[in-house]
């Protein structure tokens, strides 16, 4: 009996690990970053898609917060939902790391559960089409372009409601779709009825997030830095060390990497620096306009 009671859980415990932790796909970008504190723009690859999972709890964990510091950072963890084991990497940092998660994915859920109750924030990364699509494919939950207005309200809602717990929301690709002014103002408003803020990652040059953003009232702010589009270790660093050095050009940032083990490591070796600098990580929040 107890033989066949260990068989049992070891086969459910396998099966857990088969559904919810996924290896995360997050590939090469292509960048160049002029100046650290110079905006960039790029698009992500293509995701894996899952049924969506109907489940929302939205709130905001209690964190702390360091009000009027010059030399602030906000450090935005893209593309999470596939996998829990590199969540928990991200939770052992010790350092506020806001976590936006793609909705209708295995983990996506879990991973917004487990991160609110860490004490971080957690942010829906919503999924826009990009150029190239379909060919390059934003994954489930996209807001696309031939949409009208009542299916991108549809669309955006159960996007919404799939994520427990978000403060905010930024987006997912959407080189295209964020140049269209129309289409971006029926996401924003939709966005500021539900008491949400904006982060624009600025995948296009041309993105109209912030210029509407600032039409409407909404609260918002842009991507300054893309962390990691060679995923490599060492210019992960250098872009951190740099951002360190040029402290004094600049008083609040927003950085948004993705979950390469390349990413956290960088980030761990660079928050002493920060800390003797005197540079502030904290939650996105507090750098919302």
């Amino acid at each position: 009996m107890f033989v066949l009671f260990a068989a049992v859980v070891f086969a459910g415990y396998s099966l857990y690990r088969w559904m919810c932790i996924e290896p995360a796909q997050v590939p090469h970008r292509e960048v160049s970053v002029k100046k650290v504190v110079a905006r960039n723009s790029t698009e992500r690859e293509s995701v894996k898609s899952r049924e969506p999972v109907k489940h929302k709890n939205r709130g905001q964990a209690d964190r702390k917060t360091t009000p009027g510091t010059e030399n602030r950072i906000a450090i935005v963890i893209d593309d999470m939902g596939y996998d829990l084991l590199v969540l928990d990497e991200i939770l052992q940092i010790d350092a506020p790391i806001t976590v936006s998660i793609l909705p209708h994915l295995s983990c996506s859920v879990l991973v917004a559960e487990r991160a609110n109750k860490a004490g971080r924030e957690v942010i829906l990364h919503l999924p826009m089409e990009p150029y190239g699509y379909p060919g390059k494919r934003p994954g489930s939950g996209a807001l696309l372009l031939q949409m009208d207005r009542d299916e991108i309200m549809d669309q955006l809602e159960e996007d919404i409601m799939d994520i427990p717990y978000i403060s905010g929301v930024n987006n997912h690709m959407g080189s295209k779709f964020m140049e269209d002014e129309e289409k971006v103002e029926i996401v924003l408003r939709q966005l500021k009825r539900e008491g949400l803020f904006f982060l624009d990652s600025l995948t296009t040059k041309n993105s109209k997030g912030i210029q509407v953003a600032r039409k409407i009232g909404l609260r918002h702010v842009g991507r300054d830095i893309f962390l990691d589009n060679n995923c490599d270790l060492e210019d992960t660093l250098d872009i951190l060390n740099r951002i360190a050095e040029k402290q004094n050009s600049w008083k609040t940032m927003v950085i948004i990497g993705h979950p390469h083990q390349s990413t956290i490591q960088a980030i761990r070796k660079a928050l002493p620096i920060f800390r003797n600098r005197k540079i502030h990580i904290v939650p996105l929040s507090d750098l919302i306009q």
